[in-house]
């Protein structure tokens, strides 16, 4: 079974992302800042970041999931242009309103899937 790393602190977005991705069959594994890169699992798909929360926007993070060549789907409350353009060069595949995500997951699952 393939897995999902969340890169979440908020609780609640954590466990609507979480629901959606267990519906769907997929393991889900929460990730901090201490999880090292070399403990992901070699079956992740993608992984979903919390770009508000500081210890996670990260340029760093970001391209050493690259790295691991897992696809990655950032959210922020407001997606400004500069910092958009900043993590797409640095990886990001999508980075959406934090607004929009949990409705997009499915259709992401299946995109970034196939």
């Amino acid at each position: 079974m393939e897995n999902i790393l969340l890169f979440i602190k908020d609780f609640e977005l954590g466990s609507k992302v979480s629901s959606i991705c267990v519906d769907y069959e997929k393991n889900v594994e929460f990730c901090d800042e201490n999880t090292s890169p070399d403990d992901f699992i070699e079956k992740s798909l993608f992984a979903v970041i919390d770009l508000d929360e500081s210890v996670f926007f990260s340029v760093g993070l970001i391209s050493e999931l690259k790295r691991h060549g897992i696809k990655i789907i950032g959210t922020m409350d407001a997606v400004k242009a500069k910092e958009l353009k900043k993590l797409k060069s640095a990886g990001c595949d999508i980075v959406l309103p934090r607004s929009s995500l949990v409705k997009n997951i499915p259709k992401l699952l299946k995109k970034l899937i196939s």
